[in-house]
């Protein structure tokens, strides 16, 4: 039965409803006893993405005073809503409408390392835009036409593309724009042919071209060295259903990573920890999807799924809502080589996905009914 539905739904690509669960309104006390005092929902309504804008990243701040929605001085969480309108997460009141027209089609976001930017792709198959919202100005900057990929530097001040060349359908130029001084230069770095990659820029000289990730294509990451113009794959075999995500610590020598990819002919879906050169760094004795994660070095928080069906197609039938979990969360600690979990109660039932901590609060969507939720550390 489960691999009829998920063949019929391949067939009517249309999303399949999560199963019903009730879960309380932002800011209703109607969680567990076990649960009240950590979890929380943020969002007064479902929202496609978020981000949290830390004005004084680097700098450790105390949280504010316990309320129905508690977030610190220092940051600001933003978030699109199903609509493509901008809203700011407040403490004690409606959320803040801040823009007044939406962005149709949103596709993805991205937010810079401290949340100042959020790079916002919106269309369709045939045509996509990206646009840069800045959360300090409230202002919205589009970025040129035929741009495919996008992704801001580590240190926030630049943001690199890959722009369709005119009249070429594969040839592509990967462009360098920067975001600050009165005239910011663009340079081209290099130019090739590709289909359909996404873009992360993880160390000031690396960024990483990422493949769709699919289980029903074998596949490699490749990484470009932007300052010598050259790039290689980060491994010598295609890998099926390759997912990274990539750590946001500040460090500029070395950056990590989780990996999955699809076991094929008999092998398993596999989890691990690897480095910028896609060397292997540790193995994981439990399995989920890298966007279930948040990897702060030296930790590593986790939502885990209590069982993952039999036939489950990982990662195509998560990314495709075929398939909900119910999630433990976990942390993890690199340097100490331990974990330990930090949130399992029955109630609320969380699948959660795009994890985020920001003072001593683990953020995330719920994808049972898509608010923002707080988890308290």
């Amino acid at each position: 039965m489960a691999v009829g539905v998920y063949f019929a739904w391949k067939k009517s690509r249309e999303l399949l409803a999560p199963p019903v669960v009730q879960q309380p309104a932002a800011g209703e006390q109607q969680l567990p006893a076990s649960a009240e005092r950590k979890i929380k929902i943020l969002s007064d309504q479902p929202i496609f993405d978020y981000w949290v804008y830390r004005p004084e990243f680097g700098v450790v701040a105390t949280s504010t005073a316990t309320s129905t929605k508690t977030i610190t001085r220092d940051s600001i969480v933003f978030y699109l809503n199903q609509d493509g309108l901008i809203f700011k997460v407040k403490e004690d009141a409606e959320d803040e409408a801040i823009t007044p027209e939406p962005i149709d089609n949103i596709q993805s976001v991205k937010s810079s390392s401290d949340g100042k930017f959020a790079l916002i792709k919106f269309g369709d198959a045939n045509f996509s835009g990206f646009v840069i919202f800045n959360g300090e100005t409230k202002v919205q900057e589009f970025l040129p036409e035929n741009i495919t990929a996008a992704a801001f530097s580590p240190n926030a001040k630049k943001i690199i593309y890959l722009q369709k060349q005119v009249g070429f359908k594969t040839a592509s130029d990967l462009i360098v724009k920067e975001l600050t001084g009165a005239k910011p230069k663009t340079v081209k770095i290099l130019s090739f042919n590709q289909m359909d990659f996404d873009l992360d820029w993880i160390l000031p000289e690396t960024v990483i071209l990422a493949p769709k990730p699919s289980t029903f294509s074998a596949v490699s990451a490749w990484s470009v060295d932007i300052k010598n113009k050259t790039f290689k794959p980060l491994w010598p075999i295609d890998l099926s259903g390759l997912m990274v995500n990539w750590s946001i610590d500040g460090r500029t020598d070395e950056k990590l990573g989780l990996r999955f990819n699809s076991g094929k002919e008999g092998n398993k879906d596999s989890l691990i920890m690897i480095n910028e050169k896609g060397e292997k760094r540790a193995n994981f004795d439990f399995l989920t999807l890298p966007n279930k994660c948040f990897f702060a070095e030296p930790k590593i928080y986790c939502a885990v799924p209590l069982e993952i069906p039999k036939d489950t197609i990982l990662p195509d039938d998560y990314l495709k809502k075929a398939v909900y979990f119910k999630d433990f969360l976990y942390q993890i600690d690199v340097s100490q080589n331990s974990l330990s979990e930090i949130f399992s109660a029955p109630e609320p039932i969380i699948d959660a996905t795009r994890l985020f901590v920001s003072n001593n609060q683990l953020l995330f969507i719920n994808r049972y009914d898509n608010r923002l939720y707080s988890l308290e550390l």
